[in-house]
């Protein structure tokens, strides 16, 4: 590992607004303002937490409202923003941030549901569920109830946790799909199963990176939590048979002797923190320290690069999807090709560089 390279990224992409992230209410800015969160709790750095604090409150208007979010619309990418203003609220007291997350559950009441009781990825994607969605909506969820509802029901969460095992994982190979759809009406699913054709490492990261962290927010709850541990240890264990011997994980996880497959780093690192904190937590046996350490520093030396006085970390998927994307058209099909050569890669994404930083901090807390 190396902690001087580390740490520069660090600080240099805190800065680095307009160039590598925008200002802007998006998962993907949630989730660099997520690692720095991580950063300041494990550092004590105030910058860390002063940088967030600046991000968020630059989206408010004059009235204390953010006109980027739009109720009137559901997607729970929407959702995973307000994340960060628990944080907040709780240090600043500010009504502000209270007012915002009170308007994000209020429209959990009314979002809409797949029969089977799961949120729908987004309103343009009716009936489907993607891993992806995991992460951007029950962390909300759950901290929301935990911290201001008088019945601390979690059985909504647990249950869409079990939809998913239900729905997308292949009992055979032990191995999480990217998404499903119930309607079996989406030109990407089996119709069969409903179910995407390909194991997308970066969906296996959010679905485990979701599961450690509402762990952590339920571990001092009065919830049988039982069912998502053997989910998150069920989910790892199918993983490790395709760990390479870097400790990565291909784009394609399963098919890393296909030709323009690559070794991954988005992926790699949302599992090597769900390992590395699930392990400090005790949510897993301590031999995932030494696994997720493994992808967190086979990351590092394969795609972290210095060039010209920056700190640049290679090999991300810059996105990928199903369906037809509503903002380019372009259409996505979830066959191998489009994972491998229809979205690019990239250097300094934040799908990349957030988990790499989360990963970082929990590292950091190990050595204590």
């Amino acid at each position: 590992m190396n902690d001087q390279m580390l740490d520069q990224i660090r600080d240099q992409y805190l800065e680095s607004e307009g160039k590598w992230f925008s200002l802007r209410w998006h998962y993907i800015e949630n989730c660099i303002l997520k690692s720095y969160l991580d950063s300041y709790k494990q550092s004590g750095k105030e910058d860390y937490y002063l940088f967030v604090k600046s991000f968020i409150d630059r989206l408010y208007d004059e009235n204390g409202r953010i006109p980027a979010i739009d109720v009137r619309y559901y997607s729970i990418d929407q959702i995973r923003p307000a994340t960060i203003l628990f944080d907040l609220y709780q240090r600043e007291n500010d009504p502000k941030y209270k007012y915002v997350l009170d308007l994000i559950y209020d429209q959990l009441k009314t979002y809409p549901r797949t029969e089977s009781g799961s949120f729908w990825h987004k309103e343009n994607y009716p009936n489907q569920v993607w891993l992806d969605g995991l992460y951007m909506g029950q962390p909300f969820y759950v901290r929301y109830i935990k911290e201001f509802e008088e019945k601390k029901d979690y059985s909504d969460t647990i249950n869409q946790f079990l939809n998913v095992k239900k729905f997308i994982f292949n009992e055979e190979n032990r191995l999480y799909y990217h998404a499903y759809d119930e309607s079996r009406s989406m030109f990407w699913c089996d119709k069969s199963t409903g179910m995407s054709p390909n194991v997308w490492g970066r969906a296996v990261g959010w679905f485990v990176m979701a599961l450690v962290d509402v762990l952590e927010l339920l571990a001092d709850e009065s919830v049988d939590s039982e069912p998502l541990k053997v989910i998150l240890q069920e989910t790892l264990e199918g993983m490790l048979p395709y760990q390479h011997s870097d400790g990565m994980w291909y784009q394609i996880v399963d098919k890393g002797d296909r030709p323009g497959n690559y070794l991954e780093s988005s992926g790699t690192l949302m599992l090597a923190y769900a390992m590395l904190k699930g392990a400090r937590l005790g949510f897993l046996e301590k031999e995932y320290v030494d696994r997720g350490k493994s992808a967190f520093d086979g990351t590092v030396r394969r795609y972290l690069r210095e060039e010209n006085g920056e700190v640049l970390l290679g090999g991300i998927c810059r996105s990928a999807g199903l369906g037809t994307n509503p903002d380019t058209g372009k259409v996505r099909d979830g066959s191998y090709k489009y994972y491998t050569e229809n979205e690019i890669i990239v250097s300094n994404n934040g799908h990349g560089v957030a988990p790499l930083l989360m990963a970082y901090s929990e590292v950091k807390l190990l050595e204590l």
